[in-house]
């Protein structure tokens, strides 16, 4: 890659990394819902704006918003909520150590549903230490023992195959979309699904927000959601779809260290293992490192 492309990844790293950031700061005046309706809600806004500035064509029919719809629950709705809930009983630095596992996770389901992601040895090499790291991280001990204490850890690995399923979704029924249309119709279709029961549950917690916490809320969606599909697509653009995996690899260090900072939140020695573990097996999941070694 490019000294620029790589610029890029890492910004998106830090990006995708401070969304555990933000998620752990809204926690303390906002519910888990809440938190996630007002960052697709605000980002889809952007979104639309951008589109029609920008004049991008989109031919709606039912089976575009029916796909959209899908995608929408497993690439937005589900691990989002999953994973804002899941931080109120854990730290957003385990939580983006968990979410790493989402690379394994989609590698696993599209070998199952499609027939040109075949298994080679080194995805499996790959797969098989990654979830090591992930079983280190939780405790080996805990992974068996469900209390209340621990459920913030199982609904964050959840939310990774839900992200699996939506790559798979995404690589059978969105093919046809441009990237920039598939965000937005992503987090527009979020919203329209989320809206009725934001009003019907939430219509008190929308009449208290205050400038403080929509100032977070906006930030958090401008540089989670916004700001991140657009380096997400330029990375698609000039670096190609492979280079994406490095920046699974730069978000949990990059989350640790803003909760650490900011938040003054701690991480275990079997947290930090698992980090290791887990990068390791993303490296020789992407093979590219290792080829270089041979040759």
């Amino acid at each position: 890659m490019a000294n620029k492309d790589w610029l890029l990844v890492s910004l998106l790293g830090l990006f995708w990394g401070s969304s555990f950031f933000f998620v752990e700061v809204l926690l303390k005046y906002l519910s888990p819902f809440m938190i996630v309706y007002l960052r697709v809600s605000i980002a889809s806004i952007f979104l639309i704006l951008f589109i029609y500035i920008k004049g991008i064509k989109f031919q709606f029919t039912f089976n575009n918003f029916f796909n959209l719809s899908i995608m929408s629950l497993l690439n937005n709705i589900f691990p989002f909520l999953l994973i804002t809930f899941g931080q109120q009983t854990t730290t957003g630095g385990l939580a983006s150590i968990l979410n790493a596992n989402t690379s394994f996770v989609a590698i696993i389901l599209a070998s199952l549903f499609l027939p040109l992601e075949r298994l080679n040895l080194s995805r499996v090499v790959g797969i098989s230490i990654g979830i090591l790291g992930v079983v280190i991280a939780v405790g080996y001990q805990n992974i068996f023992e469900l209390k209340n204490d621990d459920l913030g850890k199982y609904l964050i690995i959840i939310a990774t195959i839900s992200y699996g399923f939506a790559g798979v979704w995404g690589k059978l029924r969105l093919q046809n979309f441009s990237p920039i249309i598939a965000a937005t119709g992503m987090l527009t279709v979020s919203t329209i699904i989320l809206t009725p029961y934001a009003i019907i549950n939430h219509l008190e917690e929308i009449y208290s927000l205050n400038f403080y916490i929509v100032k977070y809320a906006f930030v958090f969606a401008i540089i989670c959601s916004v700001f991140a599909y657009f380096l997400y697509f330029k990375i698609l653009e000039s670096a190609g779809a492979g280079n994406l995996l490095i920046c699974t690899i730069i978000i949990p260090p990059s989350s640790i260290f803003l909760n650490a900072f900011f938040l003054d939140q701690n991480i275990t020695t079997n947290e930090y293992l698992g980090l290791i573990v887990i990068i390791l097996g993303l490296i020789i999941l992407d093979g590219r490192l290792f080829k270089k070694i041979i040759h």
